[in-house]
């Protein structure tokens, strides 16, 4: 892809060290509860459904949708998508996903290792949506740092024609000649290893983007195979998330098409602001 050519010459990233604190802690019954930060799920806020706003083509829909209360924002870096946008209008978006403490996405489709961790980089951000053949591939090159989102498809009935992310026979062959044959350093070298975790399994109907959704009633929700949990997308929109939800209990619902205006690509602002308060009412 032309925009991750560009990548190459990517700038030297400088973390900041750790610095540790001395200060004593304070008395349990002094401490303040912190609300927390949305896309994290923890156990008080797990009970309630996520959002991710998809196909976002700029700052102004990112920031919609954050003031809407979004979790996620999606940017499409495939360049063949309608809804792609190049590197240096997903920063502007990034940014403004993550000062509205929202967490940005980038999504690929038949990228390369490389260029997932390179636009990754260049992003600043660590969430990679892995949507086609070449880009689920690659996700056993990917840094530790990527938190990936795998994609599969439902068709009309609901049944997954995916595979899901798993310990398939080759993937452990290599993870077996990784450990080789000393017992010492097996376990590091098991770490070491192919990866195979991912943060979420994200449902989507067989042509992504088209609005069209698929039977609910039927779907085997792809539970148990990822760190976070699981995303329902494919054809919702504000009129069916309430009914979705309450049918999958997904951990996340997803949604490009189904809030945005007429020409199919720019955010409609009363859509966006229904699907969410939809999705998260109880």
């Amino acid at each position: 892809m032309s925009t991750m050519s560009a990548m190459q010459a990517t700038a030297r990233v400088t973390i900041a060290p750790r610095v540790r604190t001395t200060e004593p802690l304070k008395a349990k019954a002094n401490v303040r509860s912190v609300k927390p930060q949305r896309g994290v799920i923890t156990t008080a806020a797990s009970n309630q459904t996520l959002v991710k706003v998809c196909g976002v083509t700029s700052a102004e829909d990112c920031q919609l949708a954050v003031d809407s209360g979004a979790d996620f924002i999606g940017m499409i870096l495939w360049p063949k998508s309608k809804r792609s946008v190049d590197l240096g209008i997903a920063k502007e978006i990034a940014q403004c996903a993550k000062a509205g403490n929202a967490t940005p996405v980038a999504v690929f489709v038949d990228e390369t290792a490389g260029e997932i961790s390179n636009a990754c980089k260049y992003l600043e951000i660590d969430h990679a949506q892995l949507h086609g053949d070449g880009a689920r591939t690659a996700l056993k090159d990917l840094p530790m740092s990527i938190k990936a989102i795998w994609v599969v498809s439902a068709d009309a009935d609901g049944n997954i024609v995916t595979a899901l992310p798993g310990d398939e026979d080759a993937l452990m062959k290599q993870r077996s000649d990784a450990m080789g044959a000393n017992p010492v350093t097996a376990a590091v070298d098991w770490v070491k290893g192919p990866r195979r975790a991912v943060d979420y399994v994200l449902v989507d109907g067989v042509v992504a983007g088209s609005g069209e959704t698929y039977d609910w009633n039927n779907l085997k929700a792809p539970k148990g195979i990822s760190r976070k949990g699981w995303i329902l997308a494919g054809g919702l929109d504000p009129e069916n998330v309430h009914e979705a939800v309450g049918l999958c209990n997904p951990t996340v619902v997803d949604v490009a098409s189904g809030v945005a205006d007429d020409g199919g690509v720019k955010k409609d602002a009363e859509k966006v602001k229904a699907f969410i308060t939809n999705a998260k009412k109880a």
